[in-house]
C-alpha cells in the first residue's frame, strides 16, 4: 500500500493534481472518484475508503483531508502492513489548506 499526501497552500493546484490522477485512472478503464473528506469524520473516512475497496477500487483519491484524517489513514496503513490484498493499493490524500 502506498499513501501519498499532497500538500500546499490554497490555490496551488492540489485538487487539480487529484483530478489529473482521476482522469488517468478513468482513461485506463479503472474505477475512480474523488472522496470529499470534509463530508466525513476521521472514522467515517476510513469507512468510505473500505467501501470503495470492496467495490474493487485500487486507487483512492481523497480531497480536503484534515490532519487528523491523514493521521488515521497513516495509522491504518501501518496496521495493514503485510496484508497481501492491499499491496497494490494507492491512496492519494490532499491536505486541507490552512
Amino acid at each position: 500500500m502506498q499513501v501519498h499526501v499532497i500538500t500546499g497552500d490554497a490555490g496551488t493546484g492540489k485538487t487539480t493534481k487529484l483530478r489529473s490522477i482521476e482522469a488517468q485512472q478513468l482513461a485506463e478503464g479503472k474505477q475512480a472518484g474523488i472522496i470529499h473528506a470534509d463530508a466525513y469524520s476521521h472514522h467515517g473516512l476510513l469507512g468510505i475508503m473500505e467501501v470503495r475497496l470492496e467495490r474493487g477500487e485500487r486507487t483512492l483519491l481523497v480531497d480536503d483531508c484534515s490532519s487528523k484524517q491523514i493521521d488515521e489513514v497513516l495509522q491504518w496503513q501501518k496496521e495493514a502492513a503485510g496484508n497481501e490484498q492491499l499491496e497494490d493499493l494507492a491512496i492519494h490524500l490532499v491536505r486541507r489548506a490552512g
